[in-house]
């Protein structure tokens, strides 16, 4: 009679063992899939800093999303070289992360990089940051005294000047590189949901303490324009406008005009300029990601309209 075999003899630890393996089997699966495919597990790596809260760590580099390559430089810049000590020849961008550009977005691609091309003897670098409003960059600039370069241009959406000074905690960034790309993924989810136990800070405001709120801002980018014109460096202001604005379906903020015409703040919209183009809604459509946030066929046109400017500014003549 033939003698049965070792796994017919435990039946249960057989079957235990098997679906162990299978589900190790399918979570390596999932970690390639997640960590080539998707490009998770390597996520931009940030400081925490109690005056302008947070920004990348320098000297790192990674793929992202839609295989791109992100490079940040010796100063925590979105920049493929490092910068040096001379100030005469770079512009420095700061913004959120319209101006940050998102993970899909490759350095050259950015309106950041864009906007200085053709104006020889120039670089630029990106010191956007993911979740930033005003007052991060105030705390960046003025607070900590952060001038690499003669050349600013500070780009804000209206939700900048209703963020107050954002912090790390709570946010899905790292300060430590994850194990697995599987942990990153599990982190967010974790965030998303968290996230639903809060209320937005303007549910629980009236209409005074709102204004105060984005006043407080306004005065707050003052200051960064007077602050670097003080130094004799320049500095150039835009508001980027999110899709329902170019689309003609949402006004300007009201408040955010109000308190910029109170304060005398000279700040330039890019929704005047892109009106002046007459694209149709199909293209516009093309050039964001999301709400706020730009495809590469946005920052093209970002890109260009603020490399027109500058070259007025750095060169003296126009494009």
């Amino acid at each position: 009679m033939k003698q049965p075999r070792w796994f017919e003899h435990y039946p249960k630890t057989t079957l235990i063992a098997v679906n162990v393996i299978i589900i190790v089997l399918l979570l390596v699966i999932a970690e390639l899939i997640f960590r080539f495919g998707l490009g998770l597990g390597n996520p931009v790596l940030y400081n925490s800093n109690p005056i302008y809260g947070y920004r990348p760590i320098p000297n790192q580099e990674t793929t992202r999303f839609r295989n791109t390559r992100l490079k940040f430089n010796n100063l925590g810049l979105r920049a493929d070289d490092d910068w040096d000590a001379n100030i005469e020849n770079k512009v420095l961008f700061i913004g959120n992360s319209v101006t940050y550009g998102g993970s899909y977005i490759a350095n050259n691609e950015l309106f950041t990089h864009l906007a200085v091309e053709g104006i020889t003897g120039y670089m630029s670098g990106n010191a956007g940051v993911n979740g930033w409003g005003v007052e991060n960059m105030y705390g960046l600039l003025v607070e900590t005294e952060f001038l690499p370069a003669r050349t600013y241009v500070t780009i804000v959406g209206k939700q900048d000047f209703y963020r107050g000074l954002t912090r790390l905690p709570g946010l899905p960034f790292w300060c430590n590189q994850p194990t697995f790309a599987l942990k990153e993924l599990l982190f967010h989810f974790y965030y998303l949901q968290s996230n639903k136990r809060y209320r937005h800070w303007q549910t629980y405001a009236d209409e005074e303490f709102t204004e105060q709120v984005v006043e407080k801002a306004v005065l707050k980018l003052k200051g960064i324009d007077e602050y670097v014109k003080s130094r004799d460096y320049a500095h150039l202001i835009y508001i980027s406008p999110p899709v329902d604005q170019v689309l003609g379906s949402e006004e300007k903020d009201s408040l955010v005009l109000k308190y910029l015409e109170k304060h005398d703040l000279e700040a330039t919209y890019l929704l005047d300029r892109i009106k002046q183009l007459n694209i149709d809604p199909a293209t516009i459509q093309s050039w964001f990601y999301s709400d706020i946030h730009l495809e590469k066929q946005g920052h093209a046109v970002w890109g260009r309209l603020i490399n027109e400017d500058l070259k007025q500014l750095l060169t003296g003549n126009s494009p």
